[in-house]
């Protein structure tokens, strides 16, 4: 009986060892793909001499049907570009390239990081793409000018993404509490302002 329960305790040990490094992977990965889109939206930005969006759709932005976010880049023309700073802000934009999809487990969570304002608690941005088939969504957004810095949100701070394990449930992220934690598992990307280069937070 002695040896039952501790190989059973044994492969417990094993498999919260190994959810725990797929989580871990999958995280970084979400790190690393939010990192190369964030540099090619700027690097875009600068090349083009236009404005581009780094949209964030959460579920229920896209007719997609399932509970993932999805991440999106659109250039704007310059001279599209709303005169006036009213609130929630619409564009007409050309989608650059295909929507590219977080691992399942990975969510975009609000509030801020070290004080540092999260563009997942600002209003949602209106874009208006895809030509004659007049598509229209409602998704958070991060918007680079020609020089590679921060158009949108607006302000005189840099921002952050928060990126942890969970869920989306009817549309809104659940992030993960491990067992005994009260902090959630995370890793955090900061976005400056003057040059909207990413990098993490925690090292």
């Amino acid at each position: 009986m002695v040896a039952v329960i501790a190989i059973l305790v044994t492969l417990m040990t094993a498999g919260i060892s190994l959810l725990s490094g797929t989580g871990n992977q999958s995280r970084r990965a979400g790190v690393d793909m939010l990192s190369g889109m964030i540099e090619q939206a700027r690097t875009t930005a600068i090349t083009s001499r236009s404005y581009v969006v780094l949209a964030i759709a959460e579920p229920g932005d896209l007719p997609a049907g399932d509970e993932r976010c999805r991440i999106g880049l659109f250039k704007v023309e310059m001279e599209k570009w709303p005169t006036t700073s009213t609130s929630p802000i619409s564009v007409t934009a050309t989608l650059l390239s295909r929507w590219q999809t977080l691992n399942t487990g990975i969510v975009l969570i609000g509030g801020e990081a070290d004080g540092v304002p999260n563009p997942l608690d600002s209003p949602k941005m209106t874009i208006n793409y895809g030509g004659t088939k007049n598509l229209s969504i409602q998704v958070h957004a991060i918007a680079f000018n020609s020089r590679g810095g921060l158009l949108s949100p607006d302000g005189s701070t840099p921002i952050a993404l928060r990126i942890a394990e969970g869920g989306y449930r009817n549309g809104k992220a659940t992030p993960n509490m491990r067992a005994g934690q009260k902090a959630v598992t995370e890793n955090r990307l900061k976005i400056g302002r003057v040059t909207a280069r990413p990098y993490q937070i925690d090292g």
